[in-house]
């Protein structure tokens, strides 16, 4: 009986070791999974953070190049206002009166236009001088 026993409680102490063998197996196991699944490159997400990056590039290329194309237009709008601008004060200086008589921008003072027999015609502010316009 004692042999038995003895048996029996060397049995129960293999069965021990094998459980934490097996445990600590397994949780070797699993820590190397860990790691692995740590060091594990997601090829895919990867690619598609490459594409987005080149996608986003690519849209600050087109928004500088349509930043350039609104300068140079309001660049060009501007040279037609100062024009319009010109030809608006010809046009009211000629017109407010029947006689090419008008009205000075700067100091609302009479315009009056001169005609020069070797240098350009001009409108001109007889109060302040001012040449509203030349011919």
């Amino acid at each position: 009986m004692t042999l038995g026993l003895h048996w029996c409680r060397m049995a129960d102490d293999d069965t021990e070791a094998e459980a934490e063998s097996t445990t600590e197996t397994t949780a070797e196991r699993e820590a190397e999974t860990e790691t692995t699944d740590d060091v594990t490159i997601d090829v895919e997400a990867i690619d598609a953070y490459e594409q987005r990056i080149e996608e986003l590039s690519t849209a600050v290329e087109e928004r500088d190049e349509t930043i350039e194309e609104l300068r140079s237009v309001v660049e060009e709008q501007s040279e037609q206002i100062d024009k319009l601008e010109d030809q608006f004060l010809d046009l009211s200086a000629r017109v407010a009166d029947g006689r090419n008589l008008g009205v000075c921008p700067e100091c609302n003072g009479p315009t009056e236009k001169k005609e020069r027999l070797f240098r350009s015609d001009t409108i001109e502010c007889t109060r302040c001088g001012e040449v509203i316009h030349t011919y």
